[in-house]
């Protein structure tokens, strides 16, 4: 094995810790010291190497040693080898492929929702369809995470695909050209009552001030006259997407967020522009306690303003900024180098200190010690720009209705059918209920007035049993009704696609039934914020 030298472990360490500090005068001042532990590091280095009882990796003995280096830092900051950093991008900036979301069901590669618009799409293909075959090779049998490797490639490329589709006598093939394929950041935009606009953001991508605006403009068209914000799982992403969401709800020259850290250059403030367009839209925004980071920024910016009702729960608590460090290798620094605050004058961020990371991230969903959090009377309290209410920092952002939701209501019977990998809903569907159903119901009656019938209920009893899941008749009749949902939201994706079936879901949504019961009070918020500021 090819051995790294002492003196280039010794170069390595040197600029990456004078790098990351930046205080060459620092590092000026203790050089002695410094150059003693480098040197610690290298002989170290050069003893595992010679003398370990197994051979080692040079490679991952180094990042190994940079990732427990970071590790020493806040719990936000992160490296990223090559093949992971290009993984977590793709949530941000999307990746070239074919455009599917999939899983393996019984050996096979099975489409659970094609992307709109995407290459697989151009080509026809359909949820439900198999690819058993990839460029000439049987894909029967592949492991679910081999799966990438082999649809995804470079933008221009092509992959062969064979593919098996209920009612087609043999399977057919299609030739798909690769292409960039972006997540959506705005996935669901719809009207949800008369007269009232939803709209999800699922992550704060490069995508999303376009996507938000054409989701505002199709929303308009349709009459919307009041909006219902989704902010909720949103872990953030890049802050300057949620400035461009903000700045469509307040007036110019604003304060919407402001940074500050150790170095100068880290202080910068962003304001609202004269791009508003939704200035007296009433509006209420739904966060929980995975609301995190660029989703705290728009919701503490809309609350400071006094220009939303915020309804839920506490958000995370992440005001740390991370900026992107790309290495030579391809592998990335991910670092903290700021803290935001909302213009009020709040730091959201939740503190870190003396925990492990691991308390720390799940601190957050344990209800005990989010209740000594949200009770914590050190924290700082702020007051509203506009209508003077008291407003916390330190830990979140509190909403101004709280109104939480048990995580997991389900049986443990419904759990195992839900999550087993023979996803025994969404095959029985796709087996025995989708036939001839899209053209005899239109999907607004099928979401109000559907219900599966007692007939394929049993049906549903033996096709699990002969698949080797274990229920007994009293189980399955004390869960029909959960039974019963779970059928008809495989129904509603296998038939009419994924909004469908999240517009289904939405029905057991209690934290959303609850805000559209508040909408009339963001409409009062929102006047009585107006005419405090016409008079100041």
């Amino acid at each position: 094995m090819k051995r790294i030298r002492r003196h280039h472990i010794f170069i390595l360490f040197f600029i990456s810790l004078l790098w990351i500090t930046g205080a060459t005068s620092y590092l000026y001042e203790s050089g002695r010291s410094l150059y003693a532990k480098i040197e610690l590091f290298s002989t170290i280095f050069r003893t595992i190497q010679e003398q370990y009882v197994d051979e080692t990796d040079s490679q991952d003995l180094i990042e190994n040693a940079i990732e427990g280096m970071v590790s020493s830092l806040d719990p936000h900051t992160m490296y990223f080898t090559k093949e992971k950093f290009q993984e977590w991008n793709q949530d941000f900036e999307g990746y070239s492929g074919i455009g599917i979301y999939f899983d393996v069901i019984r050996g096979k590669i099975t489409i659970l929702s094609v992307i709109s618009g995407g290459p697989s799409d151009k080509v026809g293909l359909h949820t439900s369809d198999k690819i058993i075959g990839i460029n000439g090779k049987s894909a029967i049998g592949i492991k679910r995470d081999e799966v990438p490797l082999k649809l995804k490639g470079p933008r221009g490329s092509q992959v062969e695909i064979l593919v098996e589709r209920k009612g087609w006598k043999n399977p057919k093939s299609f030739t798909i050209i690769r292409d960039e394929v972006h997540i959506e950041s705005v996935p669901y935009s719809f009207m949800i009552q008369p007269q009232t606009g939803y709209i999800n953001i699922a992550r704060f991508s490069a995508t999303t001030e376009k996507e938000f605006q054409d989701a505002l403009e199709k929303l308009d068209a349709q009459g919307m006259q009041r909006l219902v914000l989704d902010l909720r799982q949103n872990g953030g992403g890049y802050l300057e997407s949620a400035v461009k969401v903000v700045d469509r709800f307040l007036p110019g020259g604003h304060r919407i967020v402001y940074t500050k850290g150790r170095v100068k250059n880290t202080f910068r403030e962003y304001f609202s522009t004269s791009r508003t367009s939704h200035a007296h839209l009433p509006l209420v925004v739904l966060i929980d306690r995975a609301s995190a980071s660029a989703s705290e920024i728009v919701a503490g910016a809309l609350q400071d303003w006094d220009r939303a009702l915020i309804i839920g729960e506490t958000s995370f608590g992440k005001g740390l900024v991370q900026g992107q460090f790309p290495m030579r290798d391809g592998s990335a620094l991910l670092m903290t180098t700021a803290r935001y605050y909302t213009p009020s004058g709040r730091m959201i961020q939740r503190p870190y200190d003396q925990k492990t990371h691991h308390e720390y991230f799940t601190e957050i969903f344990n209800d005990d010690r989010r209740d000594q959090l949200e009770e914590d009377t050190s924290r700082p309290m702020k007051y509203t720009l506009i209508l003077n209410r008291k407003v916390l920092g330190g830990g979140g952002i509190m909403p101004d209705i709280e109104f939480s939701v048990e995580n997991d209501t389900l049986s443990d019977v419904i759990r195992r059918l839900v999550y087993s990998p023979e996803r025994f809903f969404f095959t029985y569907v796709d087996l025995n209920m989708r036939s001839n159903l899209k053209t005899k119901i239109e999907f607004n009656d099928f979401l109000k007035s559907y219900h599966v019938n007692g007939n394929n209920l049993q049906k549903f009893l033996e096709y699990i049993r002969k698949q080797g899941f274990k229920i007994s008749n009293r189980e399955f009749v004390k869960n029909k009704k959960d039974i019963e949902f779970f059928l008809k939201l495989s129904m509603a994706s296998v038939i009419w696609g994924d909004e469908a079936r999240y517009k289904l879901q939405m029905t057991r949504d209690r934290q959303l039934m609850e805000a559209l019961t508040h909408l009339s009070s963001s409409e009062k918020i929102l006047k009585r914020a107006y005419a405090v500021g016409q008079k100041s």
